[in-house]
């Protein structure tokens, strides 16, 4: 499970890499991009620090991915889920997902399903669809929520017509198209 984990944050770290184009980014942050592409890490780790810092939600997300991977900092879930607090409080999706990843399974936060459930909500409600998916989940097994797979069929519909593959493997199993 924490491979998985952890390869879910580098693919989506990846796929926000893809859709933020370096020309909009600005300083510390633009540097750090740039850093953690050439495989600088501790580099890397220095930038988004002065960016997150100074409340840029991307770099404090794009940090709590470094600490939850152990790149260019010791490996800490505390410190990844404080850095995705702050992203997640500021809006933005993907660390609402990845915080409530930490809910799910207690790393660096108290276990709870129900904060889970909530975070992918928000995340979910923002397309993002390994958030749908995760609801999904927690819908079908009334894992912080009642339990309901209309519901969790809808979400799976969701994430599956976002491309998430998961979702598409998990319809396809049911029989439902």
């Amino acid at each position: 499970m924490k491979s998985f984990f952890k390869a879910t944050l580098i693919i989506m770290f990846a796929g926000i890499c893809a859709i933020c184009p370096v020309a909009v980014l600005a300083g510390p942050f633009e540097d750090g991009v740039k850093a953690y592409d050439t495989g600088d890490y501790e580099k890397a780790t220095a930038l988004y620090r002065q960016a997150a810092d100074a409340g840029h939600a991307m770099a404090q997300y794009r940090l709590g991915v470094l600490y939850i991977n152990g790149q260019g900092v010791p490996q800490s879930d505390e410190k990844a889920a404080a850095l995705f607090r702050k992203a997640a409080d500021q809006g933005l999706g993907h660390a609402q997902y990845s915080l409530g990843v930490l809910y799910q399974r207690g790393r660096g936060v108290p276990k709870s399903k129900q904060q889970a459930a909530e975070l992918f909500r928000v995340a979910a409600d923002q397309n993002i669809p390994e958030a749908q998916y995760a609801l999904a989940f927690l819908f079908f097994y009334g894992q912080g929520v009642p339990q309901s797979k209309e519901i969790a069929i809808m979400w799976l519909k969701k994430a599956a017509a976002l491309g998430d593959f998961s979702a598409q493997a998990q319809l396809k199993q049911l029989g439902i198209q």
